[in-house]
């Protein structure tokens, strides 16, 4: 069993990413996870292709409008 102070550390990191977009979440993992098999180049290509599928979601606009009106964001996954 993990000792306290690293379970309280690991569900802070995961509430942080759980707040995060779910498709720029998972956009970001699949840029991570190519990127470490790419030459560097290949890698940031890849990840510039990636946010601009991410530019228009409703999601980024969501996290846009939320940003502007000083809210949480409340992502859908679209």
């Amino acid at each position: 069993m993990l000792p306290l102070r690293a379970r309280a550390a690991s569900s802070r990191a995961a509430e942080a990413v759980a707040a995060r977009g779910p498709i720029a979440t998972r956009l970001a993992k699949e840029a991570v996870w190519r990127g470490l098999d790419q030459p560097l180049e290949q890698a940031l290509r890849f990840e510039t292709d990636l946010t601009l599928l991410l530019q228009a979601t409703k999601d980024r606009a969501e996290g846009v409008r939320a940003f502007l009106e000083k809210r949480p964001p409340d992502f859908t996954g679209e």
